[in-house]
């Protein structure tokens, strides 16, 4: 089975100490309750670029234009127990970026503390990676979960 194609873009406001990164609670659909990125599936002839700029606008209200957003990880995840969840999500920072934060049905933002995301309230995979991703690394990265689709069974992750 091949791979869904997805993204997810991270947007900041403040600086240095300050500095606080947008996420939001998912409110429905695969992943309900956690805390997560913006982001979605690709459509048919859009780019992962161009997929990422959507999402964030539908899910948060947030604009960013393309050529504003920047590529920082390649992220592949299998379930070897429900391999049509197997993703290949590409991540992207968007700076500078302009619009209203407002929830949607998706998704509820809010602004967290760059040094203080709630990984405990995350995917388990983003122990792994997000902090690299947020403090500027270039990545990529593979997590298989276990059978239960919660905890990450084994993973890699490449830098630069």
């Amino acid at each position: 089975m091949s791979l869904t194609r997805q993204t997810l873009l991270y947007v900041f406001r403040g600086e240095s100490a300050a500095r606080e990164v947008l996420l939001g609670e998912k409110l429905q659909g695969f992943g309900t309750g956690m805390i997560m990125g913006l982001g979605g599936h690709v459509e048919d002839g859009e780019s992962d670029a161009e997929a990422a700029v959507r999402e964030a606008h539908e899910e948060a209200g947030v604009q960013v234009e393309l050529a504003d957003a920047s590529r920082r990880a390649t992220v592949t995840y299998r379930f070897p127990a429900q391999p049509s969840l197997d993703a290949e999500v590409a991540v992207f920072i968007g700076e500078p970026w302009t619009g209203h934060v407002t929830a949607s049905d998706e998704l509820r933002p809010e602004w967290f503390p760059v040094a203080q995301v709630p990984l405990d309230r995350m995917w388990d995979d983003e122990q792994y990676w997000l902090p690299c991703v947020l403090g500027g690394e270039l990545l990529v990265a593979e997590f298989v979960f276990d059978d239960s689709g919660s905890k990450v069974a084994h993973h890699t992750v490449t830098r630069g």
